[in-house]
């Protein structure tokens, strides 16, 4: 033995003899694991794959019955999580058409991404998978499709979960560092005209933050976005939401000193909560822009008819 496979030796002792102190039932675990990984390799031709968790085997006597012509047909099969956590199966028996039909569509929805979710909600949605094409094997055609109808949906509302959360972490996140930058920012020094105009600028702005910070919380709850996209992406989304916010809110300042604005709108110059509230009410309904804009193409036109 090299230095090279002592060291390997070397570090796998003293990993266990850590995890033994730490965490003995998942040492445990392993060493069940190891076992189970041995007598399915002695049964199935699985060299390649390392079984994580077993789902069903069928490995006995009855396995293989005899028929009345004296031929027999071996029934005995496999379904098993790798340790890639996908799944995976093997069986003696020629599956039919339908079947095999089946075990493809099980399959199909099991590749889907969901390695954004917890270890353990991925298990329970493989085990769901695993399941399915259990029945599909056994001939349980339509227990097969409901299982894997349920596996879908809890993949999806799972999804939902998380994006949501991801959405809400990012928007407190991002919020609290824009919100300490607008605090040791405060316009605190200047003459007296031209503190009032940034003043009312800072207070508009700081008002778009707010609310679109209020509107990002207040569809979090309904959203339905997909977590595959990964935590950057939501994040992204809830920074440009944040910004247009504070750029609606600065917009809303400008509109106060445009000598076009109508008189009440103008009259809230020197008002500094007035100029508050209506950069928050800017930013509040950022979201309805883009909401025109993209439900403008389902409502119907006057010359639709025609």
């Amino acid at each position: 033995m090299d230095f090279v496979e002592r060291s390997f030796v070397l570090r796998s002792k003293i990993r266990d003899f850590f995890v033994g102190w730490l965490n003995p039932s998942k040492l445990k675990a392993e060493a069940a694991r190891t076992k189970l990984n041995a007598a399915l390799k002695a049964h199935w031709p699985i060299e390649d794959a390392e079984v994580y968790e077993l789902v069903r085997e069928t490995w006995d006597d009855c396995a293989v019955p005899t028929q009345a012509d004296g031929t027999s047909e071996d029934s005995r099969f496999v379904v098993f999580i790798d340790s890639d956590l996908d799944v995976d199966w093997c069986t003696k028996e020629t599956l039919s058409a339908d079947i095999s039909q089946a075990v493809t569509h099980s399959e199909a929805i099991g590749v889907r991404r969901c390695k954004h979710l917890p270890r353990e909600q991925i298990l329970e949605f493989k085990r769901m998978i695993g399941h399915a094409i259990v029945a599909a094997i056994r001939g349980g055609l339509e227990d097969s499709r409901k299982l894997r109808d349920e596996a879908a949906l809890y993949l999806r509302e799972r999804t939902v979960e998380r994006s949501r959360a991801w959405t809400l972490l990012s928007a407190h996140i991002i919020f609290i560092m824009l919100f300490l930058i607008f605090l040791f920012t405060y316009p605190s020094h200047g003459p007296d005209a031209k503190m009032a105009e940034i003043t009312g600028l800072w207070l508009g702005t700081l008002g778009g933050l707010l609310g679109g910070y209020l509107s990002i919380i207040q569809k979090a709850g309904r959203g339905e976005w997909d977590a595959a996209a990964g935590f950057v992406i939501h994040s992204l989304e809830v920074l440009t939401k944040l910004a247009a916010g504070c750029l609606l809110g600065a917009l809303a300042f400008a509109i106060t000193q445009s000598s076009r604005a109508p008189a009440p709108i103008a009259s809230i110059t020197p008002d500094q909560y007035s100029m508050f509230l209506f950069g928050f009410a800017a930013g509040f309904f950022e979201r309805l822009i883009p909401k025109i804009i993209s439900s403008y193409p389902h409502k119907p036109h006057a010359n639709d008819n025609v």
